[in-house]
């Protein structure tokens, strides 16, 4: 106990300046003045630049520690998000008794976690570098097979007709837009060439993956700020059960199952228990369903997570390394 206890308190002390920075974005859009359209741009930056400069950098230059992923990390994780999203679309129909298309969302909202903007940042300062390729590889397809997922049970639930060929570019080009996924691949390929970055390339990506993460940080509370607690409280509360409790027990389990190294276990829980993105919360607009249930659980599992994170991080280390 002993042991866990000052596992927790290193873990706890590693990640709280870090939600100190989302602390920091919501009161600097909510009470410092700082309009949208700040907010706007610095995300744009984070997403656009700062984030995917440090995985461009740290994935193309893997080669120099040997440091793989194991792919069957890929089968734990999504596996997990299968069943949790049927078990969410479930509970939402029979027990909330929410229409089909909000039952879609409910179940997405268990399982689509803040991976970019949270966790590649959470990673590196609670996990290390070691651990990046693992994260690498869930982010490199998470967006288009749970954005997937969720399009075809739309489509579904309003036709009945199942995923048209339409849908399935639509997802493909957001898919394929996203910075973050084409620095994963674009990293990956240059790592094969084995080809170290020269100094005159290294230096300013370095200089902007260090400030990919207190950026990121801040852009998340900023964009907490524009959600307020009220309608849905209810709702809210189950899909943050959900996803901070259910979702990352779930993957705990499909990594015993398929019998997972340490380092592939501890990435893919951390990932698992991570809030919701707001990609959720564009679903529910796009779909027009349950907007207020979607923002407030975006609230509270950010809020919950800088302390369930720890937990489990600490949790899973702990099981790992006995």
């Amino acid at each position: 106990m002993d042991a866990f206890l000052s596992q927790f308190g290193l873990q706890f002390s590693k990640s709280f300046p870090l939600f100190l920075l989302i602390a920091l974005g919501f009161a600097l859009s909510r009470w410092g003045h700082f309009p949208k359209s700040a907010g706007d741009g610095l995300s744009k930056f984070a997403f656009n630049v700062a984030l995917p400069a440090m995985l461009f950098r740290i994935i193309s230059q893997m080669f120099r520690s040997d440091t793989t992923a194991d792919p069957r990390l890929l089968i734990a994780f999504f596996g997990s998000c299968f069943i949790v999203f049927f078990l969410g679309r479930i509970f939402a129909s029979k027990i909330l008794r929410t229409e089909p298309v909000g039952g879609i969302v409910f179940g997405t909202a268990c399982v689509f976690s803040n991976n970019g903007l949270l966790g590649l940042p959470l990673a590196l300062v609670m996990l290390g570098d070691q651990y990046v390729p693992s994260v690498a590889a869930v982010l490199s397809i998470n967006a288009m097979v749970l954005w997937t997922l969720a399009s075809f049970s739309a489509e579904f639930a309003r036709s009945g007709n199942g995923l048209t060929m339409s849908a399935v570019v639509h997802t493909l080009k957001i898919v394929f837009r996203n910075p973050l996924i084409v620095s994963i691949f674009a990293g990956a390929l240059w790592n094969l060439t084995r080809i170290v970055l020269p100094p005159i390339v290294d230096e300013p990506l370095r200089l902007l993956a260090n400030s990919a993460t207190p950026l990121a940080l801040v852009v998340v509370g900023m964009g907490l700020s524009e959600y307020g607690i009220g309608k849905g409280i209810r709702v809210g509360g189950f899909i943050t059960a959900g996803k901070l409790l259910v979702q990352p027990c779930m993957v705990f389990l499909l990594t015993q199952l398929i019998g997972l190294g340490p380092i592939e276990t501890t990435a893919v829980v951390f990932l698992g228990s991570l809030p919701c993105g707001v990609n959720v919360y564009l679903m529910a607009k796009e779909f027009r369903v349950i907007e207020p249930e979607v923002a407030n659980a975006m609230v509270f599992t950010t809020v919950l997570s800088s302390f369930t994170v720890p937990v489990v991080v600490t949790g899973i280390l702990h099981y790992v390394g006995s």
